[in-house]
């Protein structure tokens, strides 16, 4: 399996998750961590995102706002929404803290995963990995470093102690994935 099929293969599961999951509370948690962190290091292997065959191809489909919003709600299950963020922590001092809201990191990341997907499924290669690339550096990659130190926190505080003795959450409650 190539970078782009084992992308693919995590952005299917994190749209099963993202979309259709049942876990709830601390397992939810556990399980948003993995599904995220799993799907940025997949990004982190992906080719360059251009490529020549995109020059007369449209842009892929996106994910509608209908869809994004029932993601967002699927992500209320998590014990966890609102989280303290700044957008560059490279600059010092620091600059103004934000609010980050975990539920919309997890619909936009699924927005722009899931519309290369799209694509991908179609058989246009080359705009998944446009669409995954560029999304990952310019959007969908602030969202998932946000979404990953604010879930490691809570989970550090709250509950990685019972978890790490706890079986892997069945496959059901993690989306099928």
């Amino acid at each position: 399996m190539d970078a782009v099929e084992r992308f693919a293969a995590e952005a299917v599961a994190y749209r099963e998750w993202a979309a259709r999951g049942t876990d709830t509370g601390e397992y939810a948690s556990r399980t948003a961590l993995l599904r995220i962190t799993r799907l940025y290091l997949a990004a982190l292997e992906l080719p360059p995102a251009w490529s020549e065959e995109l020059a007369d191809q449209p842009d892929a489909q996106r994910v509608g706002n209908e869809e994004w919003r029932a993601v967002f709600a699927a992500a209320g299950r998590l014990p966890l929404d609102s989280y303290g963020a700044v957008f560059d922590p490279s600059v010092v001092p620091l600059e103004e803290p934000v609010v980050g809201s975990l539920s919309d990191d997890i619909a936009d990341i699924y927005r722009d995963v899931v519309s290369g997907l799209w694509a991908f499924e179609a058989g246009r290669q080359a705009a998944a990995v446009w669409a995954w690339g560029f999304g990952f550096r310019h959007h969908w990659g602030e969202h998932a470093t946000g979404a990953i130190r604010a879930l490691h926190s809570w989970l550090a505080a709250n509950a990685f102690d019972r978890l790490a003795s706890d079986a892997e959450p069945s496959a059901a409650a993690d989306g099928g994935a």
